[in-house]
């Protein structure tokens, strides 16, 4: 018996021993399983954390943030003398979460009248998009104002980082400054010529935002690039000149009842233009409620036959030609037949006559008609057409400014009998008021033809000079000794001819060229409708402005003597005082011209009717 207790008790004991192996070993198995776990899970926190950390990061940041374009503030535009013509203010657009709208309908009934628009627009705009959008751009602070008092679920009244363009002169040189759009682009003028100088470079930045894409409150903000602000313009422009021109201008246009009208004020010696002037105009920070052609810049726009103003580019021909001098004489008469049709002089009072003869300076003082074209034939088509070229008529004068014109100067080959002597007074030949004081600027400088130019200086946003426009001269067009003839028969003009006396100014010399011409419509003259203009110089002899002014459809009266010889006038004495030169108690002999006088000799026609 006690053996076989021993017995039981030893397979007992065994029985436990292996109990506590297999314990042993399930602890074993659990710690080793354990330790793989905790092993994988380190390798896989590791591999997420660190291998994987930076991309899923960016990934999570791609899910829960949007990647904002930040606008630069857009460079302001000054005048010559520190005017402020535009700048961009701050300004705030109103956004919409069409999803967190509690009520569509309501919300757009409340908000409408501070839009100024309908309830049904509004909810339109709203259900445009189904994630955050923009439903109102750069409002006035007042309005946003009132909307952020009503604190409406789903709409919000953000902050723009580009600032709302702001006109402080209104229309002051509107139609040369143009206007921007919504998105901050320039449309016209100067804003869209220098758009890319402007508006600077956008930047980019990343904002943590919820599942309607609105910022979070407290979000920082990641910066991808900053954005830099536009350079700032100066503009060559004379704000005191830009309004006289712009207020005559206007004062002529209303006066005569003329359909529109132009001027310029260009200095001769360097290309800038002091003044680009244009009836109508608009109010810049209203351009989207005026018609188009209210912003059109006419005076570089517009191409037209300038009439007897192109006289001195025939007398500049002649001249150059060595073939005719200021003794040479041509026939004096009222009819010339050429090519089966026959010109005529204006009936302006400045009759030649039927008998005698007279020299150049006479035709451009009496602005004959028949002895221009006399010279032009004398002269040849070719030598006219070359001098055309010089002078850069039928090209752009390439200013600083869009949509510019570059007339109509047909080909040698496509002239008929009658070009040659029809353009030899401006007709035939389109230009625009632009290239056309140009040509005269180059009279007054000696004979240098310039490229115009409307912008003075660039400034970065720090106001640090980053270029200056300066002379840039195209080429020679005439001799040193035929610009101060022309100058001089310009004189005559005043003296004794079609400008006498509405162009003359007290206390100063003035010299310059009326024109009398028809308005050319669909290859044909449009009756009764005419441009009457007038360029000159002042001083007459060391110029210091040449000024142009063009009056469209004037219907009391037509011609350049009475429309527009009298607002240059104006504008010149402006110009002159604002250069600091006080008038002088009576011109000196020595500012008068060598030729003033030497028109005693020839043929003097007989006034009659009115003056032109």
């Amino acid at each position: 018996m006690k053996r076989g207790r021993r017995q039981r008790i030893s397979g007992d004991g065994r029985i436990e021993m292996l109990l506590a192996r297999r314990s042993q070993r399930r602890a074993k198995l659990l710690f080793w399983v354990t330790v793989a776990l905790a092993s994988f899970l380190g390798w896989r926190l590791y591999w997420i954390q660190v291998h994987d950390g930076p991309a899923l990061a960016a990934k999570a940041l791609r899910q829960q943030s949007a990647v904002i374009r930040v606008s630069a503030e857009r460079g302001a535009i000054y005048t010559s003398d520190g005017v402020l013509l535009a700048h961009s203010l701050p300004s705030r657009s109103v956004y919409a979460s069409p999803r967190a709208v509690v009520d569509i309908e309501a919300t757009a009934k409340a908000i409408a009248p501070i839009l100024h628009q309908t309830p049904v627009a509004v909810a339109a705009r709203i259900r445009a998009m189904p994630t955050y959008h923009v439903i109102a751009w750069k409002i006035p602070d007042e309005e946003s104002s009132a909307l952020l008092r009503l604190d409406l679920p789903g709409i919000t009244v953000d902050e723009e980082t580009s600032g709302k363009r702001f006109i402080p002169s209104g229309r002051l040189a509107s139609t040369v400054l143009g206007f921007v759009g919504r998105d901050d682009d320039g449309l016209d003028g100067v804003e869209y010529e220098f758009d890319h100088i402007l508006r600077g470079t956008e930047g980019l930045m990343t904002l943590e935002t919820d599942e309607f894409a609105r910022a979070l409150p407290f979000a920082k903000p990641h910066w991808i690039t900053k954005p830099k602000n536009g350079d700032t313009i100066v503009l060559t422009l004379d704000s005191y000149l830009q309004y006289t021109a712009q207020h005559v201008l206007e004062e002529t246009v209303h006066s005569f009842g003329a359909m529109s009208g132009s001027a310029i004020v260009m200095d001769p010696n360097n290309g800038a233009l002091v003044a680009v002037a244009n009836v109508p105009n608009y109010d810049v920070n209203a351009y989207d409620a005026v018609a188009a052609d209210a912003r059109r810049d006419r005076a570089v726009a517009d191409a037209y036959e300038p009439g007897s103003t192109f006289k001195l580019i025939t007398a500049t021909a002649a001249l150059e030609s060595g073939k005719v001098t200021t003794e040479s004489r041509f026939p004096a008469r009222d009819r010339l037949e050429v090519g089966g049709s026959v010109i005529h002089n204006a009936e302006d009072g400045f009759m030649a006559g039927t008998g005698g003869s007279e020299r150049l300076e006479d035709i451009i003082a009496y602005s004959h008609n028949v002895g221009a074209a006399e010279v032009g034939l004398f002269i040849g088509r070719t030598r006219l057409y070359r001098m055309m070229r010089a002078f850069g008529f039928g090209d752009p004068t390439e200013v600083d400014l869009p949509g510019e014109n570059p007339g109509l100067l047909p080909e040698l080959r496509d002239w008929s009998a009658t070009s040659l002597p029809t353009m030899s007074f401006g007709h035939g030949v389109a230009i625009t008021p632009l290239a056309l004081i140009r040509a005269y600027c180059a009279i007054a400088n000696g004979g240098l033809l310039l490229r115009p130019h409307i912008v003075s200086a660039i400034l970065d946003p720090q106001g640090h000079l980053v270029y200056r426009y300066g002379r840039e001269v195209e080429r020679r067009v005439m001799s040193q000794r035929t610009a101060a003839i022309l100058r001089g028969f310009l004189r005559q003009v005043v003296l004794r001819g079609t400008g006498h006396p509405t162009a003359e100014i007290p206390g100063y010399t003035t010299a310059g060229k009326t024109g009398t011409a028809q308005v050319a419509e669909g290859g044909g003259y449009l009756p009764g409708a005419y441009i009457a203009s007038f360029v000159g110089l002042v001083p007459a002899q060391a110029p210091r402005f040449v000024i142009l002014v063009k009056v469209e459809r004037p219907r009391t009266a037509i011609y350049g003597s009475v429309v527009a010889a009298p607002a240059f006038a104006k504008i010149a004495r402006a110009a002159m005082l604002q250069a600091g030169v006080m008038p002088s108690p009576s011109p000196s002999p020595s500012a008068l011209p060598a030729l003033e006088n030497t028109h005693r000799s020839g043929h003097r026609p007989t006034l009659s009717k009115q003056s032109a």
